[in-house]
């Protein structure tokens, strides 16, 4: 498993991050650090099931759901385009990215974003640092719907790189250029008329992945 990140590292990552960091608590996307989160989750084992269950008050499954179900291609469509959106960014990208970022999300996530300026806090923070990210890659967790599936939590890992930034910047947060690093994130969504929209968002503290094992024989 990946070693826990450095609590500054944690705390960066938050900041660049703020748009997966978000929570329905208005400032909590500011204030993430590793004691706050959770044990880094085990790697998926999809071992054949779907990831996608519908559950009761208790928590007890009641059926799964195939990836091709309607339903979960719309929840996961949100979610991977705004990933994407909000890891895929650099100076020159950043107004427009969080344009885009901000239609995947509830209104009431948008207004509470906006009143604690995010939009200037995120623009301070790449222009200051001359920050670039990339996203690698998603993977997907065990993800629930209750049984009126209205609702949806979702469970995944995003994996990004930093391809710019000032030396002292990765210096001082213990970042490196073009090294992979994972966040598992939880998205609560909640269906508005015909579309999926996000209403909070969890995350644990920005990790250095794991490298793949290499290939044998």
């Amino acid at each position: 498993m990946p070693t826990p990140a450095h609590p500054r590292a944690a705390l960066a990552a938050a900041a660049l991050l703020a748009a997966a960091a978000c929570t329905t608590t208005p400032a909590a996307h500011t204030t993430a650090t590793p004691g706050a989160a959770s044990a880094a989750p085990q790697m998926p084992d999809h071992s054949g099931q779907s990831l996608w269950h519908v559950i009761d008050q208790d928590g007890k499954t009641l059926r799964r759901l195939p990836d091709d179900d309607p339903v979960v291609t719309a929840v996961r469509k949100t979610v991977v385009l705004h990933s994407g959106a909000v890891d895929n960014r650099d100076q020159q990208n950043l107004a427009d990215s969080i344009q885009q970022e901000f239609t995947y999300y509830h209104p009431d996530f948008v207004a509470a974003l906006r009143s604690q300026q995010y939009e200037d806090k995120l623009t301070r923070l790449f222009t200051t640092n001359h920050l670039a990210t990339r996203q690698l890659g998603v993977a997907w967790y065990q993800s629930t719907f209750p049984q009126d599936m209205t609702t949806a939590k979702v469970a995944m890992d995003a994996t990004i790189e930093f391809t710019a930034a000032d030396p002292a910047y990765l210096a001082a947060n213990h970042f490196e250029l073009h090294t992979r690093y994972t966040q598992h994130r939880t998205v609560s969504l909640t269906k508005n008329g015909d579309r999926w929209t996000i209403t909070a968002i969890d995350k644990n503290p920005l990790e250095q992945a794991v490298a793949p094992p290499e290939p044998t024989g």
